[in-house]
């Protein structure tokens, strides 16, 4: 979470592009025109593991800004960070009277994605998409990005009849899994839309005001949100697909009172959780099909024992149970993820500087191990890095920050990081597009992961009870052993198990899986949250049980998705006072599943 804050600017290096510097030499000034030199930065840097940084300023454009599919011949798999020093201070404004057909919307930034669902590790953070006036048709942001990526920190602005969509995550098929945090929408016909039925979209926490239309609008995707704040004359969200909300508070002003807050179209499943509403006529109309008119009912505020406004828990489908077990949701404690500190970049260890090797062609294990051994608290990876032999993060490290490079790109078959003890007692690993052997936790200490692709992940018994953040993290077979975990946006892709919970509190915003096999193991007495997301099932649907909950508690709102005719035969295989059971495959949609004492 970085919005409000200032960033330092980082070293030189020649993957840190500085959009006001030649050969670019943005203005941002607000009065000259930086289209053609943001386009060109644009045609030149995306897809090469480079950040764009912008400087404060107000950078004014008169066209969209297109993220290019090719550069120098070769395809474009994304891999590229656009970064404002500060949020409010960094604005790329549309030219006033731009796009004026409403019925032909243009961004001000489109992000590419062709083809498959491979365009990778894309991030914007810190910038603010400012629509102008006199452009009904505007949208501020095309978002596309897969496994990994993310919008953080950034705001949508648009005057009273400008704008369309704010953040528009529905423009292309096969967008996600990724991640939207910390940013605000003010005004447009439509603050957020998301649509299509894959890969997943998370969101968390999320202020939306003074729309037209609709505040959070979704068409068939599965979409989880924590912290939303709407404050609104219209419908705060409607949807089909699959919607989890938690911790909403949504305002209805001016004419709300003749809308729902929530509207739920098509049979779409639902599933909210501490949701308060004022100034809206119900605060859930669910509606579509006969199934869901009955819903609708129960939800409205004349029927005895309805929901009110305010919303404690809700689901549009009774829960799944093996043995008997509560309706509710587990409620496991949720923690915010722990903010990094980001020093002046001169105190920065840059691995090159150490003779690490940027392309990885030459063995840098020795290099990058004096860099991380330096004293410096933060260490730089402005490149990608073959290692032949163990890392070892410990001493003074608090902060290890790449630009979505990877180490060992594409290899397997050993541990290639181990996070050890250390100085700092919150360690940092941020914005790495791989570690090919894995992850090794190895100490008590509070691991934060942020953006962050991984073969594998595994804690040690000297990791303890410790605690463990995931946020926007991609990889496969992980396995903690007691400690407590929050993930945000949470991809994991391998055929097997793919995590394993043994005698800990796992708690999961949005899980998003591919291939077969257990898609969560709890065992030991651990307790297992997942709160959203579905297995796009590609490879062998009958390797394993969806869930297996040995001794120990599972609750889980989470769907499938499956065109190889491939699917999940046994959803869950519980195991309670040495009795075994099992619930059949639940197929395509959302199912809710409740397992515990």
């Amino acid at each position: 979470m970085i919005a409000h804050a200032d960033i330092q600017s980082y070293p030189p290096h020649m993957n840190v592009v500085d959009v006001t510097r030649p050969p670019y030499s943005a203005a941002g000034d607000g009065r000259a025109d930086d289209t053609a030199a943001l386009q060109r930065a644009l045609n030149e840097n995306v897809g090469r593991h480079r950040v764009l940084y912008f400087p404060k300023g107000t950078y004014l454009v008169s066209a969209t800004l297109r993220w290019p599919k090719k550069y120098d011949g070769h395809d474009n798999w994304g891999k590229t960070m656009l970064r404002g020093a500060d949020r409010d201070g960094c604005v790329l404004r549309l030219k006033d009277a731009t796009f004026t057909d409403g019925g032909n919307p243009a961004a001000i930034m489109w992000c590419g994605g062709f083809g498959s669902a491979d365009w990778f590790h894309n991030h914007i953070e810190n910038l603010t998409f400012d629509a102008g006036a006199g452009n009904p048709g505007a949208v501020g942001l095309q978002f596309y990005s897969n496994n990994t990526g993310a919008v953080r920190g950034c705001r949508f602005t648009a005057q009273e009849s400008s704008g369309a969509v704010g953040l528009d995550l529905a423009h292309r098929d096969m967008n996600g899994p990724l991640l939207v945090a910390d940013c605000e929408v003010t005004g447009f016909a439509c603050g957020i839309a998301t649509g299509h039925s894959v890969n997943s979209q998370t969101f968390e926490n999320i202020t939306l005001r003074g729309q037209r239309g609709v505040g959070f609008r979704n068409e068939g995707q599965t979409v989880s949100i924590r912290g939303l704040v709407s404050d609104n004359a219209v419908p705060a969200v409607s949807t089909y697909g699959n919607l989890l909300l938690l911790n909403a508070a949504l305002t209805g002003r001016g004419g709300a009172g003749k809308h729902p807050a929530i509207v739920n179209f098509n049979g779409g499943r639902v599933f909210l959780r501490d949701v308060g509403t004022a100034g809206y006529a119900r605060a859930l109309a669910d509606i579509g099909t006969p199934e869901f008119a009955a819903a609708y009912r129960i939800a409205g505020p004349d029927k005895p024992g309805s929901l009110g406004p305010d919303i404690p828990e809700y689901c549009s489908r009774t829960p799944a149970t093996v043995f008997p077990s509560p309706a509710a949701s587990l409620r496991l404690p949720v923690r915010e993820t722990p903010l990094p500190v980001w020093e002046p970049a001169g105190q920065w260890a840059v691995v090159d500087a150490f003779g690490a090797d940027p392309t990885a062609e030459m063995d840098s294990s020795q290099a990058i191990q004096k860099a991380l051994d330096s004293g410096a608290a933060t260490v730089f990876f402005p490149g990608q890095y073959r290692a032949r032999e163990k890392l070892i993060v410990r001493g003074k490290v608090r902060r290890m920050l790449g630009l979505g490079g990877a180490i060992n790109y594409g290899e397997d078959g050993r541990m290639d990081l181990r996070l050890a003890d250390g100085d700092a007692p919150v360690l940092f690993v941020e914005n790495f597009a791989g570690f090919g052997g894995g992850l090794e936790i190895d100490t008590r200490r509070t691991i934060v992961l942020r953006n962050v692709e991984t073969e594998t992940i595994r804690s040690t018994a000297r990791s303890g009870d410790g605690e463990i953040f995931l946020e926007n993290v991609c990889g496969g077979d992980f396995r903690f052993r007691r400690q407590r975990v929050w993930a945000r946006q949470l991809n994991i892709e391998n055929e097997g198990t793919h995590l394993t919970n043994d005698g800990g509190d796992v708690w999961v915003l949005g899980y998003k899986t591919e291939r077969g096999g257990t898609l969560a193991h709890t065992l030991g007495g651990g307790r297992t949250e997942i709160l959203g997301g579905f297995s796009y099932t590609t490879t062998e649907g009958k390797l394993a049980p969806m869930f297996v909950n040995d001794e120990s508690s599972m609750w889980a709102f989470f769907g499938e998705i499956c065109y190889n005719g491939d699917p999940f035969t046994t959803a869950v295989r519980e195991t309670r006072a040495g009795v075994t059971g099992t619930l059949g495959g639940h197929g395509a949609g959302a199912a809710l599943y409740s397992g515990y004492r």
